[in-house]
């Protein structure tokens, strides 16, 4: 027999023989298996994962992962993968890490203006790559003026020597145009020169921009001021690093160890604040397919932190636009049989397509150990049983049709989970409010934080874009682009938040800044007249001006009938919000808002064309190309009465519009059209004719009817102000016909999102111009499925209390919304054309249920302290 040390000492032999694989030498693939893993190990992480949700070593067909492995860590030489006995852990190690440092110049919050390339000249940029560093790539970005057939030759220099040079051919505007040598560069003085144009070419050129470390925009020789749009992959190794995964039960874990290289800083966020991830699964960029036949793993993520991205929207897409920030899990809902969740400490995530792989992006929090010289970050995947399990906190419909009920609250979702908290800036601050005020939770704290730390000017102008005064449009530097509505849309997200949660401290510590908006809007703004005025001398109303409000190509200036329209409602708003307060209101808002509904017809109202005109300029010029969102928002706010309203919607449903047609609705059937009336295309030439007069912001020069959104195309959110005036003016089956109609485009494969073009051929609007807006970046999209919630079903909160008022059509035998927050309590809410009933938990969190029978007014009327 044996000796018992005889034999540990064989043992421990044949498990160092067994288990250390190193792929320099030994081509055998380590695995860890579990009867819910199977899991195929590369050297620097997972390179193939299948699960049994069930634990019973039934693997699926669906590989999850095409490669796993931390960002930048790569495999050397001294590399080893060493295998626990029982195949339930591994060890990878020791692995180089590489941190990104990206030099760049781009446009993103900055002024720019396109450098066009004229023939027998160069643009170029010149850029240094420091000592220890190394040069992957670089990217130029250039526009091309609405064209798709220019292009030029594009070439790296280091010193004299070409490293690598492209023949640019049919150059979508305004796209990224890549080099990349064939092998990393090492430090040195770079130059990337564009030459040789076809057609409208040219290198956007930012003045107030610099590259870290150095270089110069140039022309021919001559150095301009700023940098062209760059973006240069550079990185350097920042230490060594350990991979260790191990399995137990229906959860795998990671850990990683980095030990930085000294005298090395570590640049945030990669590799000191957080660890990046790399996830690659199988995918078809291209078509509308999001089956697994089209190589697709997941149908949607979600977060604990209220957010939610559908696959449909990653489609025909290079990245998903949108990130998950700060999350504690995220769910990734698979196709097949499997779902997973990903859980760790901070966790952001974003998503990168290419023709036949996805990536899924995330970070880590990566934390120092007590003496600081190591950083440790982790985080774990349970694979769990397909389920449709979205988190209760999400609110959502229901119907008697199961269809519907899907479809709604799913339609819901997609639009108003998709962005971050707060989404964005002053333009969107009512809208969100209308959309997050009744969610609670993590979207409704987000939106109710910006509004109270938001930049304000002194006199009480609330900035357009955060710390940009202005709109980040620029044709040069000092150009005013402020917006005139800002202080209404401020003042107006205050009062939906105020209101739905009943939050008193808030508006007390907003009384000021709220004051003084109003105040900016009375006296800066003159609309103490009865209607607000711009004063900028950018701003006036003519062609070529500036913009004033969301519609951003448009030169909306001086006397601006969208801009009045949130002025008028936001005297409503004040006043509410006055009587809470208590103090000397600023003005009689009853009396200013009757001056200003009067004044408001009086200035912009058409009876000859039956709708209200956009714009009177400085010169009294009045200016209307069918602006059927003026119309219909000031329907909405309580402008106008029945009578214009019937003849808007005859306009709207019976005229028509450039393309010859009677097609404002027909034409992209989720929203109206923006204009029915051409806004001509334009240059220095053109004629000063009456009737052919373009209307464009200065840097734009228009484009046929309908290809540009705010030119006969549309945009989906003004479906909501659409439905919302229906209702009211022509009740609910009017309403609830044309919402059929939007639920039905939203069904198609598309779901009403992704890249170009949508599955009837719509370009989007994106990164690039286009005829459509429907998801990114248009976070008011969420507005639209608000009518179940608004109309349908009827919600409407005061000061005092809220008011229930259904308006069902006759196919529904009821309807429901659940999840609301209101005022502390969390509402489940069930109308039929009878009764309502109110079920959920207090503010103390006890849980009740209530019913009322409907009186002959219509509505059911809940106080505050019921």
């Amino acid at each position: 027999m044996w000796s018992p040390a005889l034999r540990a000492l064989t043992v421990l032999a044949a498990f160092l023989l067994l288990c250390t694989v190193s792929s320099a030498q030994d081509t055998r693939e380590a695995r860890l298996r579990n009867p819910y893993f199977d899991i195929a190990l590369s050297r620097e992480g997972i390179s193939r994962l299948r699960v049994d949700p069930a634990g019973k070593s039934r693997m699926g067909n669906a590989e999850f992962v095409r490669d796993l492995r931390p960002e930048g860590w790569q495999a050397g030489p001294e590399t080893r993968t060493v295998l626990s006995p029982d195949a339930q852990k591994a060890v990878l190690g020791p692995l180089q890490v590489w941190q990104p440092e990206p030099l760049t110049a781009t446009e993103h919050g900055a002024v720019m203006q396109p450098d066009k390339l004229l023939p027998g000249e160069t643009l170029t940029q010149t850029f240094r790559v420091a000592e220890g560093r190394s040069l992957d790539a670089v990217s130029v970005r250039l526009p091309t003026w609405n064209t798709k057939t220019a292009g030029a030759t594009l070439r790296l220099f280091k010193g004299t020597n070409v490293l690598v040079e492209r023949r640019l051919t049919n150059i979508d505007d305004n796209d990224w145009q890549e080099l990349r040598p064939t092998a990393p560069q090492g430090p040195g003085e770079y130059r990337i020169v564009l030459s040789d144009p076809v057609g409208d070419i040219g290198w956007w050129l930012l003045p107030d921009a610099t590259i870290a470390g150095g270089g110069q925009a140039l022309r021919k020789e001559q150095v301009l001021t700023g940098a062209h749009a760059l973006r240069a992959s550079v990185r350097r190794v920042a230490g060594t690093g350990t991979l260790q995964l191990s399995l137990r039960g229906p959860v795998l874990s990671a850990e990683t160890t980095l030990s930085p290289t000294p005298d090395v800083p570590l640049a945030a966020p990669h590799p000191k604040n957080a660890v990046p991830w790399r996830w690659k699964t199988t995918w078809t960029k291209h078509g509308y397919d999001c089956s697994p036949k089209a190589g697709v793993v997941f149908k949607r993520f979600f977060t604990d932190t209220q957010r939610y991205m559908p696959i449909e929207q990653l489609k025909r897409r290079t990245d998903g636009g949108l990130t998950f920030e700060n999350c504690g899990w995220v769910e990734a809902e698979g196709t097949q049989t499997a779902d997973l969740r990903l859980s760790g400490s901070k966790i952001h995530l974003h998503w990168e397509m290419a023709e036949k792989e996805m990536s899924l992006r995330f970070d880590t929090a990566q934390a120092s150990e007590t003496a600081g010289n190591t950083l440790r970050s982790g985080w774990s995947l349970s694979v769990l049983p397909r389920c449709d399990s979205v988190p209760e906190a999400f609110p959502r419909f229901a119907f008697a049709d199961a269809r519907l009920t899907e479809d709604a609250s799913r339609f819901w979702w997609e639009r108003a989970f998709t962005y971050k908290s707060p989404a964005l800036p002053a333009a969107w601050f009512e809208w969100m409010a209308i959309l997050r005020a009744w969610n609670g939770g993590t979207v409704t704290d987000g939106e109710m934080r910006q509004l109270e730390t938001y930049p304000m000017t002194p006199e009480g102008y609330v900035h357009t874009w955060n710390a940009d005064v202005g709109w980040p449009l620029r044709p040069k530097p000092d150009t005013d682009t402020r917006h005139a509505d800002t202080n209404a849309r401020f003042i107006l997200a205050c009062w939906h938040y105020w209101r739905w949660t009943g939050d008193n401290d808030f508006l007390q510590r907003q009384a000021d800044r709220l004051r003084r908006a109003m105040r900016y809007q009375l006296k800066e703004l003159q609309g103490a007249d009865g209607l607000i005025v711009t004063v900028s001398k950018d701003v006036q109303g003519r062609h070529k001006d500036q913009g004033n409000n969301y519609w951003d190509i448009l030169p909306f200036g001086h006397l601006d009938a969208y801009a009045n329209t949130a002025f008028y409602a936001s005297l409503q708003a004040m006043s509410e919000m006055e009587a809470k307060l208590g103090g000397a209101p600023l003005t009689d808002y009853a009396a200013l808002q009757k001056k200003a509904h009067q004044r408001y017809d009086e200035m912009f109202w058409d009876a000859a064309k039956g709708r209200y005109i956009g714009c009177v300029d400085i010169d009294g010029k009045r200016h209307d190309y069918g602006f059927t969102f003026v119309n219909l928002e000031a329907l909405y706010y309580g402008l106008g009465d029945a009578a214009k309203a019937r003849h808007i919607y005859h306009w709207l449903e019976t005229e028509p519009t450039s393309s010859g047609k009677a097609d404002t609705y027909s034409r992209f059937t989720f929203a109206p059209r923006a204009t029915t009336i051409h806004n001509p295309v334009w240059d220095d030439k053109t004629a000063p004719d009456q009737e052919t007069q373009p209307w464009w912001v200065s840097w734009w020069k228009g484009r046929p009817f309908e290809e540009q959104c705010q030119d006969g195309g549309a945009i989906l959110y003004l479906s909501y102000f659409d439905l919302m005036v229906r209702a009211r003016y022509f009740g609910p089956e009017n309403a609830w016909k044309r919402w059929s109609e939007i639920l039905g485009r939203y069904r198609l494969p598309d779901r009403l999102s992704g890249g170009s073009p949508l599955f009837t051929g719509e370009i989007s609007q994106q990164e690039n111009a286009g005829q459509v807006g429907v998801d990114y970046p248009f976070p008011e999209s969420g507005l639209v499925p608000c009518y179940l919630l608004y109309s349908v079903v009827g919600l409407e909160v005061s000061p005092t209390g809220l008011r229930i008022t259904p308006h069902l059509p006759k196919s529904l035998p009821w309807a429901e919304v659940q999840h609301v927050a209101w005022r502390g309590s969390t509402l489940t809410v069930r109308v039929s054309p009878k009764a309502v009933e109110v079920s959920g938990t207090d503010r103390s969190g006890k849980r009740f249920r209530k019913s009322y029978s409907i009186p002959k007014s219509g509505s059911v009327f809940i106080r505050n302290a019921d």
